[in-house]
């Protein structure tokens, strides 16, 4: 029996910042006298919690292949202190049970917290958020973690993380000119048979783009035409075209974010400025490019609520 793929749920730095937040009253109630992190997934999270409660930071390493623990700082606690140990997510591996018997082995008084965890996490933390069934978690530190690439590698990867991306491509504006929204207002058919007769443009972002997965603003009702093209030209990538019974032609750059998250996706490069800074809001650990014809430009956008305080 084949299970649907999980879905990426974003966990950018706002949202951790926003989860460490929930905990701080409890935290001072507690009386901590340290954090301890895990590094390097907990190192983020560790820093905030430490910050906030003015309490020093130590950290952990984890060698997966024999399980081993040991100290990743050069001091750390006081024997006998009430430490909060700090990962970024309770899963089905080892590395927060064995870190937990490291320190309780040593005599620390220790409390748990984890961005997130979810119903299959070898141990349930005593604070942390748990992730809704469907989903995964998805942080920046780890953007690569998501892919289909990745997990072939069962969580024991063998190469650099970028190595493991997942890139896809706007298609209009990137492999063909972008002709104005007005010519097909006005001439549907003949504005349709000219873009038909372009070629890909010149200069291309450079990447292999033979097998790039290209997810379009165009309506589901063109993909024969919209496949012709691309075949013909080389391109043999799966295409993901816009529902017109989900997203209007306004819903694009939603449409877009969408497709990118249920195909986790950690890099787009999408033609138009205003979808680009669109995508990047709604898909906020993914890295999204704005390609001007000629250049990629990182986007990073947020919401700014308080223009006053800005």
């Amino acid at each position: 029996m084949t299970h649907p793929p999980l879905r990426a749920l974003s966990y950018d730095y706002v949202r951790a910042e926003s989860v460490v937040a929930s905990y701080l009253s409890q935290w001072r109630l507690a009386g901590f006298d340290a954090v301890v992190a895990i590094a390097r997934g907990g190192l983020v999270a560790g820093m905030m919690a430490s910050t906030e409660l003015a309490l020093p930071l130590y950290a952990l390493a984890y060698s997966r292949s024999d399980r081993k623990v040991s100290w990743f700082t050069t001091d750390h606690p006081e024997q006998g202190a009430h430490v909060l140990l700090v990962e970024d997510i309770a899963g089905r591996g080892t590395t927060l049970s064995d870190s937990l018997d490291f320190l309780q082995t040593l005599g620390f008084k220790v409390s748990v917290f984890t961005l997130a965890y979810d119903e299959q996490s070898r141990i349930r933390p005593d604070f942390g958020m748990l992730v809704p069934k469907g989903y995964r978690v998805w942080f920046p530190w780890e953007r690569t973690s998501v892919t289909p690439q990745f997990d072939a590698t069962d969580n024991q990867p063998d190469r650099a993380d970028f190595e493991y991306a997942s890139w896809a491509i706007d298609l209009d504006g990137v492999l063909l000119m972008d002709l104005p929204e007005e010519r097909y207002a006005l001439a549907l058919q003949d504005t349709l048979a000219q873009r038909d007769r372009l070629v890909p443009n010149p200069l291309l972002p450079g990447l292999d783009l033979s097998e790039i997965s290209i997810i379009t603003g165009r309506p589901e009702q063109d993909r024969a035409r919209t496949t012709a093209w691309l075949h013909r030209h080389g391109f043999h990538g799966p295409l993901i075209m816009r529902d017109e019974s989900c997203h209007s032609a306004l819903e694009t750059a939603q449409h877009k974010a969408e497709a990118i998250v249920a195909r986790c996706h950690t890099h787009f490069i999408e033609s138009d400025a205003a979808q680009a800074l669109e995508i990047a809001r709604l898909v906020s650990v993914a890295r999204v490019i704005w390609w001007n014809g000629g250049q990629a430009m990182l986007v990073q956008a947020s919401a700014a609520t308080h223009l006053h305080l800005i």
